[in-house]
């Protein structure tokens, strides 16, 4: 049976999309596809199918890079398609259409999500967020079934979708090394890894770096740029992602307080757990009780500067104390958040479409 994964906006080696849930589709014995910009190419015993470079017009993405998604669906004839992108809302329609299985995966609460898009003129968002709502909601009661990162999200489809199936973005804890050496013989630094903008807090994080004796380094989309404290090394590869994390003291996940992130589940949270790092995060519910529950993290006011910094300050001051916090988040991931958990919800939901339960 094949099963094809869709989407226009996200990159080829999505953790989600392709490391997590295509290959776990593979090793369930699926025979598994994705459909993204970039090359056509096997790996990890999925078949990549490329439609070229990725546009930086976003207009070009929703409209071009989105039919040509669905055009390359098409020639496939999978049993089940699963996409991941709001654009693609539509072509899940015709899809079903054409008498496929079809689910929707909802990374975010993409209504909500409108509301804090800059490039959308304020005064339309609410109009934009209701008619993307409608949207979704034609939708997804026809499709077969709506997949969510969070159980936030999911509550958002209650009653208006045909199935939703929870699959958390937790960890695949073989990608994420857990670091045991002493905190006192590291570097002091201080690192983030992920989206890079102001909603993530990058100008925070800088600004709360400036009484803090340490070396703030920044991965992900962005040039590579050396500030001294401050470092930014570029989007790294998994490897590189461990690496640094096995360099580092503290893990920081300072987003700005925006509906959309309230009840997020950060994946960066849970990486410096399995790595053994304590973290600094926002003072959100969902992320509170996860900072409690564990033990690893100290929750601040995203928008308290001196708060930031005097969390970092105190697990650099006191290195063995926040090394035990590491370990007793990787005993909370181990535990209760593991990807091999979720991957049996989405295994479970293809079998059950495909007839195979």
């Amino acid at each position: 049976m094949k099963v094809c994964h869709l989407t226009s906006a996200h990159p080829q080696d999505d953790i989600r999309i392709f490391h997590k849930e295509c290959v776990s589709s593979y090793e369930a014995g699926f025979e598994t596809y994705q459909i993204s910009c970039g090359k056509t190419y096997d790996r990890n015993g999925v078949h990549l199918i490329g439609i070229g470079e990725p546009t930086t017009s976003r207009r070009k993405r929703m409209t071009e890079t989105a039919k040509k998604v669905y055009q390359e669906a098409v020639k496939l004839d999978a049993d089940i398609y699963h996409f991941h992108d709001p654009e693609l809302l539509r072509y899940g329609l015709k899809l079903k259409k054409l008498g496929k299985k079809v689910i929707y995966d909802s990374h975010e609460d993409v209504p909500a999500q409108i509301m804090d898009k800059t490039w959308i003129p304020k005064p339309l968002r609410k109009i934009v967020s209701g008619m993307m709502k409608k949207h979704e909601t034609r939708v997804v009661k026809k499709i077969d079934a709506v997949v969510t990162a969070t159980s936030h999200i999911a509550d958002k489809f209650e009653g208006r979708a045909n199935k939703v199936v929870v699959v958390n973005n937790y960890p695949k804890l073989d990608d994420i090394e857990y670091h045991d050496s002493p905190f006192d013989s590291r570097e002091k630094i201080v690192c983030y890894a992920g989206g890079i903008n102001e909603l993530r807090g990058e100008s925070i994080m800088i600004e709360a770096m400036k009484n803090v004796d340490a070396t703030l380094i920044i991965a992900g989309d962005h040039e590579i740029v050396d500030k001294g404290s401050v470092k930014y090394p570029g989007r790294l590869d998994r490897k590189g992602i461990n690496e640094l994390y096995g360099r580092a003291v503290v893990g920081l996940c300072i987003l700005k307080p925006i509906d959309n992130y309230f009840y997020s589940q950060p994946i960066k949270m849970y990486e410096y757990m399995a790595a053994g790092l304590p973290f600094v995060c926002s003072d959100f519910p969902g992320w509170r009780k996860v900072a409690e529950e564990s033990g690893a993290g100290i929750c601040v006011d995203p928008m308290d500067n001196a708060a930031i910094t005097e969390a970092i300050n105190t697990l650099l001051k006191d290195l063995s104390k926040a090394q035990e916090m590491g370990r007793k988040g990787r005993d909370y991931v181990v535990n209760n958040c593991t990807w091999s958990i979720e991957a049996k919800r989405l295994i479970s939901l293809y079998n059950e479409l495909g007839g195979r339960n």
